[in-house]
């Protein structure tokens, strides 16, 4: 795992390496320039370009890091001009100490005090932006407004030095003028800004920089906040003896007239996952066509509504497939009928009762967020998977709290219970009750698509019925959800490609486990 730090977190860790351990500020801020120029260097090369560079300072540590990278792209042979912004008479410690390293190195600098210095400049071919750092409140103002407008214009790429000036690292907002940044380079840690939109918009590729901090600072327990990495990933390998049994048992209730698609992209992809039997508890008249849609798994016929949904009759049935199965996915498609939300409400009491490893998504979502007083009471085996607009239907939070904080929303909601709840969106984040939160890095604009959540459905439950647990089966799920959008977006382009194509795509990504 990779932590996502807030900035106090990693003020504090910043102050513990230079007071506990010992490290000058000094040589972190040299080493977070150093790394920066080296990727500055890799990003030249890698989209040829040659010509003058423009370093953009501001008055505090971020303008600090950009004289460290100014002089070693100037000791390199590049063609550099700094830029400051206001008088760096007023730069203090080690950002000053730099300024004037660069002045006795006799690097070009250009001190600007007023937006019409930049009309007329010469263009450069690349800017390094290291004009405000990650802690601005509100919105960027006077002179540093009217020069992100500026570089923003120019058209040329640019390189932000931590973060895109004009956020505030610890909030997903854009509260006025801001670089649209083509490379960001973070110091250490990834911030919060940099993970969630809009503010990740403007990030463009996100790098981590070495500073020399320690992984024992790094890895700190009480950041919970967690950016999941492929070593974190699990997944069930078969023994060669295995048989269809010992590979896990599984049973959907799911589907209702219209929503035959979701049933079988979610049983799709929990065989793709590897699940040795599948039941698809389905309305009756449906069994025709999910017979022809689903030809591996088996169907179970049960008794329905007049409008085609589940029925009271059906309990009893439902019931002895939740016994036979080593997990239960329940609410693709079902349906929002009076009698069929009884029917979920008492498959879901039922699975809680027995302690079944149980996934809740779509309509049985809906169907909990009239029986609130059932979060309180399900097992630790529950997985419930919202989108946000599900999620706010669960516990009333304005769509601005969520906007301003998602992570903080699910672990004020997770607080108090026992199951693990999937917010799906970009970023997906799984939250266990402990308050730790695993943000999944993969993942594009393509499964904005309706199915896309069903899939999903499919690879966690079926990874909970082989025997992960349901954190970890939703930490890997998320990631390999991501990870086959990921190479659908090379093949397909984000708009193309379908939900049923990850399903098709899964065993290129599974083969690596």
């Amino acid at each position: 795992m990779i932590k996502i730090v807030s900035n106090e977190q990693m003020r504090r860790m910043d102050e513990f390496t230079i007071n506990t351990l010992g490290v000058p500020g000094l040589i972190l801020m040299e080493n977070a320039g150093r790394e920066t120029y080296e990727y500055i260097c890799d990003f030249l090369s890698e989209n040829n370009l040659s010509g003058m560079i423009d370093i953009y300072c501001g008055k505090g540590n971020n303008g600090g890091d950009g004289y460290v990278i100014a002089r070693h792209l100037f000791t390199a042979g590049y063609n550099v001009r700094l830029l400051s912004i206001g008088s760096p008479q007023a730069l203090k410690g080690d950002a000053k100490t730099n300024y004037l390293i660069c002045q006795a190195f006799k690097i070009p600098l250009v001190i600007i005090t007023a937006a019409d210095q930049l009309a007329g400049m010469q263009l450069p071919v690349l800017v390094v932006d290291a004009l405000l750092g990650t802690g601005i409140r509100g919105a960027a103002d006077g002179l540093f407004a009217d020069v992100i407008d500026y570089i923003n214009s120019l058209g040329v790429p640019v390189v932000s030095v931590d973060i895109p000036s004009g956020l505030n690292g610890d909030s997903p907002l854009i509260e006025g003028k801001c670089i649209t940044a083509d490379l960001t380079i973070s110091m250490a840690l990834p911030k919060r800004a940099h993970i969630f939109y809009p503010a990740k918009s403007r990030t463009g590729q996100l790098e981590l920089a070495d500073i020399g901090m320690p992984a024992s600072v790094k890895e700190d327990p009480l950041v919970n906040l967690n950016m999941v990495e492929y070593s974190d990933l699990r997944f069930p390998v078969s023994a060669d003896n295995a048989h269809k049994y010992s590979n896990g048992t599984l049973f959907i209730l799911a589907g209702s007239p219209g929503m035959t698609g979701a049933v079988s992209l979610t049983a799709r992809a929990s065989m793709r996952i590897g699940v040795g039997m599948i039941n698809i508890g389905i309305p009756q008249n449906l069994n025709p066509v999910m017979e022809i849609k689903v030809t591996e798994a088996l169907t179970v016929p049960l008794p329905e509504t007049e409008a085609g949904t589940f029925s009271s009759n059906a309990l009893e049935k439902i019931k002895e497939r939740i016994d036979w199965a080593d997990a239960v996915i329940i609410g693709p498609g079902c349906g929002r009928e009076e009698e069929t939300i009884q029917v979920i409400i008492n498959a879901i009491r039922y699975c809680n009762e027995n302690n079944k490893p149980t996934l809740i998504d779509a309509d049985a979502l809906y169907a909990l967020s009239l029986h609130r007083d059932l979060l309180g009471l399900l097992h630790s085996g529950f997985v419930l998977t919202p989108h946000y607009g599900e999620f706010r239907r669960l516990v009333d939070y304005e769509s601005s709290d969520i906007e301003r904080a998602p992570w903080a929303c699910l672990q004020t909601f997770i607080q108090d219970k026992k199951f693990i709840i999937d917010l799906k969106g970009s970023p997906s984040m799984a939250a266990s009750p402990d308050g730790q939160v695993f943000v999944n890095p993969s993942g594009n604009a393509g499964l904005a698509k309706g199915g896309s959540g069903d899939v999903l459905s499919g690879m966690i439950g079926g990874l909970m019925a082989r025997g992960l647990d349901p954190l970890q089966a939703v930490i890997t799920g998320n990631f390999i959800h991501g990870e086959a959008a990921d190479l659908l977006l090379v093949s397909h382009g984000s708009s193309a490609y379908l939900p049923s194509d990850l399903i098709d795509i899964l065993p290129q990504v599974l083969k690596i486990f």
